[in-house]
């Protein structure tokens, strides 16, 4: 079992992720799903750096022998004024998560964007769930379905969390 929640300053984030990863690896988990949770941590990470602007990170693992939660958050500047501050203008909160689900990336390369798409599908095919909550959207998507809900309160930052069964899984599969 793993049970790990820390704050994470940005400029150490490299180094939390290989203390993850160790962490992980000790627990052997069944074929494929470690290589789920390291992708789908080092991905979310990898945004925070690009995209963010943010001074910390906030990271909560939570492994047992049938269930995994992967909850990541920033404080940063969200997913809407991420794509405004590049000049992509989604007309709110929740077109922005859309865009960012579809693979609408920041960045000017072609190739880039399917980060969180693909983190989306890899839950969904270990038959879990994705939330993502930015501004006043909050979405929760389900075996492809998604439902939207306004935030009382408005999100600082972004956060996705992840909540999946453990069970085997191809993950090269599922990455075409």
């Amino acid at each position: 079992m793993l049970n790990f929640k820390k704050k994470i300053s940005l400029t150490s984030l490299d180094e939390e992720q290989n203390i993850i990863s160790k962490k992980i690896s000790e627990l052997k988990p069944v074929k494929g799903f470690s290589q789920f949770v390291l992708y789908a941590i080092s991905e979310l990470f990898a945004n925070i750096n690009e995209h963010s602007k943010a001074k910390n990170a906030f990271i909560e693992l939570k492994i047992d022998k049938e269930k995994c939660l992967i909850k990541i958050s920033d404080d940063g500047k969200g997913l809407r004024k991420s794509y405004n501050q590049n000049k992509i203008y989604p007309k709110d909160d929740f077109s922005a998560i859309e865009f960012a689900l579809s693979g609408l990336s920041t960045k000017n390369f072609r190739e880039r964007g399917f980060g969180l798409y693909s983190v989306k599908k890899l839950a969904l095919a270990l038959g879990g769930e994705m939330v993502i909550e930015s501004g006043k959207a909050k979405a929760t998507i389900q075996k492809e379905n998604i439902k939207f809900n306004h935030l009382k309160k408005d999100i600082k930052g972004l956060s996705i969390t992840l909540k999946t069964n453990v069970r085997e899984i191809n993950f090269y599969k599922h990455m075409e």
